[in-house]
């Protein structure tokens, strides 16, 4: 038996569920970006630093249940366990998860909540 043919049936399965996967995260980041200009379009939110949007998730993340903490604690480790994929990856996954959840419209409101508005791209005031 030839491993040729299945080694390229296996790479393109692998490629095809990548891209599927990639498709379903860009789906929630947008789905996200639409729910906080809804929700609070004047705060200009979209230009947040990965950071500030981090410990806007993690404030989010201390209001959730047990259950729902870990859920979102499976999406990071599933989807970030490399070290190079870094704070985006983790808020992507987060993002994902709670919109997974049905939890997109909490989310938002959460860090909305979080901070007062945007001026420029990364240079954000929290509301704390």
């Amino acid at each position: 038996m030839r491993l040729g043919p299945i080694f390229i049936a296996v790479l393109l399965t692998a490629f095809a569920w990548s891209a599927q996967a990639q498709t379903a995260l860009d789906e929630a980041r947008d789905q996200f970006q639409s729910e906080l200009a809804q929700q609070c379009p004047a705060k200009q939110l979209q230009m947040l630093s990965a950071r500030d949007l981090r410990d806007g998730l993690d404030d989010y993340k201390g209001g959730l249940s047990q259950e729902q903490r870990d859920r979102l604690d499976k999406a990071e480790q599933d989807q970030c366990s490399s070290l190079d994929r870094g704070v985006d990856c983790v808020n992507l996954a987060d993002i994902a998860a709670a919109n997974d959840m049905g939890e997109m419209t909490d989310l938002a409101a959460s860090i909305c909540t979080d901070f007062l508005r945007c001026r420029d791209q990364g240079v954000c005031d929290y509301a704390r």
